[in-house]
């Protein structure tokens, strides 16, 4: 139980405070993933363009110092008191990438695998036919080790249910076959 209402604060604090933008961003490029949490060891990076524009796509894994050292910021004690507190470094995950959209409505995607659980940001440029920058969006997604995410969600069906409740568990069951 004090588990559970301790995962639930979390998620809470999570939804709250994660996403971030900045207010000089391109209507027209939007950030679709990652969400603002993201459980397992690969992360998926997709961006919407609903007009020819040329973007360069940066994915940073936020790390704060202790002593001489960078560590990975522990994704359970994320909040906004912690970010106004510490000094975060971006650490590359990627080499930044550019890409040039020429329709009207294209997607830009990547899959980045063995990403470690911690905090990541994700940052678009929108360049203009001279190189230059012209807008920018950001957006911080936390990644949860994928052992939180399974043992969270096989609680649900372990406790008895009766009446309505009950029917509907049964129901949900017998169409994921679990």
């Amino acid at each position: 139980m004090k588990k559970t209402i301790m995962i639930l604060v979390f998620v809470a604090v999570l939804l709250c405070s994660t996403m971030f933008s900045v207010a000089a961003s391109d209507p027209d490029v939007s950030i679709v993933s990652p969400s603002q949490t993201v459980s397992g060891s690969s992360l998926l990076v997709s961006v919407k363009m609903t007009a020819p524009k040329t973007i360069k796509v940066f994915v940073y894994e936020e790390k704060e110092k202790v002593g001489d050292t960078l560590v990975s910021i522990d994704p359970t004690t994320v909040s906004t008191e912690n970010f106004s507190e510490k000094t975060l470094f971006s650490v590359s995950v990627i080499t930044p990438e550019t890409f040039q959209g020429t329709g009207s409505l294209q997607f830009y995607n990547k899959q980045i695998n063995d990403v470690s659980p911690g905090l990541y940001r994700i940052k678009v440029e929108v360049h203009d036919a001279s190189n230059a920058v012209t807008a920018t969006s950001t957006q911080r997604t936390v990644v949860m080790p994928k052992d939180s995410e399974v043992a969270n969600g096989s609680e649900i069906f372990q406790s008895q249910q009766t009446g309505a409740l009950q029917w509907v568990q049964n129901l949900l069951k017998s169409i994921f076959k679990n």
